[in-house]
């Protein structure tokens, strides 16, 4: 009888986690807005054939919602391919290259300051702190409206910190805990793989604020040794 190879239930296991997180985020990022648009459409469908005017607004605003479902499931999408090609030390560089995008399309003001140097940061904390800081990026444009947004990065002997703060429409924490925020749970679930902890402030009309703190051992250059203390 051929006994089962041990090593392939982890693999099994990522490969279940992984589907089971691409269905939430389609669930959240895509299909509630596609449900949105249904109905928009059959508002003009029964109500507004006879309202141009109304009619023209309602379709430019269907026209924005399914632009918005497909850049949202192009995000998903990367964001499997780039979980496997996320390169050590790139860091800083994917996060501005991301910030200029959504600045060139929404026009809001941006203030991004980084003092984490490549080589600063174990590759599997870069990972997690890319992932978790885009999609705080990504709700502040997608639901806090907002229009400044500061991101900044450093680290010190023993940990790393980021903050990421906006000055959108905030949100109620009481409802936000425990409810249906998968953004929300994701970005502490990455915090606690990784030791790290993630404290957010936020109320209706105070705008979001982001405290992340990740433990480290001490920093290391570019060689890949420990940095001697000057």
């Amino acid at each position: 009888m051929r006994n089962t190879r041990p090593e392939r239930k982890p693999v099994a296991d990522a490969l279940v986690r992984e589907r089971q997180r691409i269905s939430r985020e389609l669930h959240d990022r895509a299909l509630q807005i596609l449900s949105s648009v249904r109905l928009r459409a059959e508002v003009c469908r029964d109500q507004l054939v006879t309202d141009q005017e109304s009619l023209r607004r309602e379709l430019k605003i269907i026209e924005k919602e399914i632009d918005t479902v497909i850049l949202e499931i192009r995000n998903i999408l990367a964001e499997t391919q780039e979980r496997r090609e996320l390169k050590a030390g790139s860091l800083e560089r994917r996060l501005k290259a991301e910030l200029d995008i959504f600045r060139a399309r929404t026009g809001f003001n941006l203030d991004f300051h980084c003092t984490v140097h490549a080589r600063d940061l174990p590759q599997e904390i870069e990972r997690e702190l890319y992932f978790t800081l885009r999609e705080g990026v990504l709700n502040a444009v997608r639901h806090a409206r907002a229009s400044h947004l500061t991101l900044a990065l450093s680290r010190d002997a023993t940990s790393c910190n980021a903050r990421l703060i906006d000055n959108g429409v905030g949100f109620d924490m009481s409802t936000a805990e425990g409810g249906n925020h998968y953004g929300l749970r994701s970005m502490r679930e990455r915090m606690k793989r990784i030791g790290g902890e993630l404290t957010v402030e936020s109320a209706p009309g105070a705008g979001t604020r982001l405290y992340i703190t990740i433990p480290l051992g001490e920093p290391v250059n570019a060689s890949g040794s420990a940095k001697t203390p000057v």
